[in-house]
């Protein structure tokens, strides 16, 4: 038997956006509109679903993220966002607790 985390915690809103690629961690730029984070921006949650001008943004519970450089570790680790969409180690930010990392494919699953 595999474990899933997939729906655990699952909260999302709408939010206007220019973000134009689902999968992008992004963060609040004015009232109800989220863009992209810049290299070492602290995010708030990763764009689900994109239409006319709107994001599906999820905001809570498990997600997988794109990483780049050094893999974070599990347990509690300080990520934030690496200006390409995905997500990056850092020595200061928020914490996420990292449940699973995939090494090959650069990804790793965390509670927003």
């Amino acid at each position: 038997m595999n474990v899933s985390f997939e729906g655990i915690g699952h909260v999302s809103a709408t939010f206007a956006t220019d973000i134009t690629q689902v999968d992008t961690v992004c963060k609040m730029t004015a009232n109800g509109k989220v863009a992209a984070c810049e290299d070492g921006g602290t995010f708030c949650g990763k764009v689900e679903s994109i239409r006319k001008g709107f994001a599906g943004v999820q905001l809570h519970g498990f997600t997988q993220v794109h990483f780049t450089g050094t893999a974070p570790h599990l347990g509690y680790a300080i990520l934030t966002a690496d200006g390409k969409g995905g997500v990056k180690t850092h020595t200061q930010g928020r914490s996420y607790l990292v449940v699973s990392v995939d090494d090959t494919a650069k990804t790793a699953i965390i509670e927003l």
